[in-house]
């Protein structure tokens, strides 16, 4: 099996046996994206946004910076397929940084936005057994499901 090379968020849970568990890499991408705002008898207002935008699902999760990112060597059928354009994922980030700084700045004009960053990412979900059951962990939260209540 072809194995390439990719960058995944840095997993802060493992499960207890980790040399016997699988896992899966999940698509997102992640934005650093700066927001200028001109303002009427102010000072004009830069403020940043991170956009997590989740590829498979389409959602987008706004972050407090870009996460650790490591690079590790995989093979091909251990990665999900993004259902969504590069295209899509930054118009949806975009989106997001806009509705969330105008709620954050007022401002009689629209914002000057620039994306900064761009990071192509996988998010680690384990796949191990314990107990007979065979449970999914994602690796930034600790959650912890058993795999027949997900399919």
């Amino acid at each position: 099996m072809e194995s390439i090379l990719v960058q995944v968020m840095r997993p802060i849970f493992k499960p207890e046996d980790q040399n016997r568990a699988k896992f899966i890499l999940y698509p997102y991408r992640i934005y650093h994206i700066k927001l200028l705002y001109k303002r009427l008898k102010m000072s004009d207002r830069v403020v940043d946004y991170f956009a997590y935008v989740d590829c498979y699902r389409f959602g987008v999760e706004r972050g407090d910076g870009i996460i650790e990112i490591q690079e590790w060597k995989v093979p091909k059928d251990v990665i999900m397929s993004p259902n969504i354009t590069e295209e899509e994922a930054r118009q949806k980030a975009v989106e997001s940084a806009f509705n969330w700084g105008n709620l954050m700045v007022i401002s009689w004009w629209t914002p000057k936005i620039e994306v900064v960053q761009e990071v192509e990412v996988y998010k680690v979900f384990w796949i191990f057994e314990k107990e007979g059951e065979v449970y999914v962990m994602d690796s930034l939260t600790g959650d912890k499901f058993k795999l027949k209540d997900l399919i």
